[in-house]
């Protein structure tokens, strides 16, 4: 399995920006607060962890050049 902590970093900045918390990304979603939660933070991982991350990625146009490096 990959390692999608790139893209987990992606999703944290932007809900950090953006003011989305868990429960707005499950409402979207349809997943549960503390499953996305748990997603987010890197609590959980998988391959459904990883399909959500990268759906919310393209979802929302998230790329790598929006990470501040260092």
């Amino acid at each position: 399995m990959s390692d999608i902590d790139n893209g987990r970093k992606l999703v944290q900045q932007f809900m950090t920006e953006n003011k989305v918390y868990p429960a707005d990304l499950a409402a979207a979603y349809g997943k549960t607060r503390s499953w996305v939660d748990r997603a987010v933070r890197g609590v959980d991982s998988g391959p459904a962890v990883n399909t959500f991350l990268l759906q919310v990625i393209r979802d929302y146009k998230l790329r790598g050049s929006e990470i501040e490096e260092g």
